[in-house]
C-alpha cells in the first residue's frame, strides 16, 4: 500500500484552493512559508503529498554519507570555537580569478 493511501486518514484539511492558468496553487493558507522546498508524490488518483525538504548541493553530499569525514569536519569546527587554529598566511596568490560562487 503507497504511503499516501494509509496515511490519508491522518490528513487534516486545512484550506482549499485553485489552481491557476499555469498550474500553480497557493499554499500560504496552508502555513507553506516562501522559500521552502518540498517532495512532491502523488497517486494515481490525483492525491498530493507534499513533504517540506532541505536541498543540499551534490559536491556536499559526500559529508551525509562519509561518517568519517563529517567528524573530521566537527572536530575542525570544535578547534576553531576553541581558538585552537594556525594562522597559514595569505592564500591569495593561488587563486585562479574564478571564484566558486555556490
Amino acid at each position: 500500500m503507497p504511503a499516501a493511501a494509509h496515511m490519508s486518514e491522518e490528513f487534516e484539511t486545512v484550506a482549499e484552493t485553485e489552481v491557476d492558468s499555469r498550474g500553480r496553487v497557493s499554499l500560504g493558507r496552508a502555513g507553506a512559508r516562501p522559500g521552502r522546498r518540498y517532495r512532491v508524490a502523488s497517486t494515481p488518483d490525483g492525491v498530493l503529498l507534499l513533504t517540506p525538504v532541505v536541498s543540499i548541493p551534490e559536491r556536499e553530499m559526500q559529508v551525509w554519507t562519509d561518517p568519517l569525514l563529517a567528524e573530521r569536519i566537527r572536530t575542525g569546527i570544535g578547534q576553531a570555537q576553541r581558538g585552537e587554529t594556525l594562522d597559514l598566511g595569505d592564500f591569495s596568490q593561488y587563486l585562479d580569478g574564478e571564484e566558486d560562487e555556490d
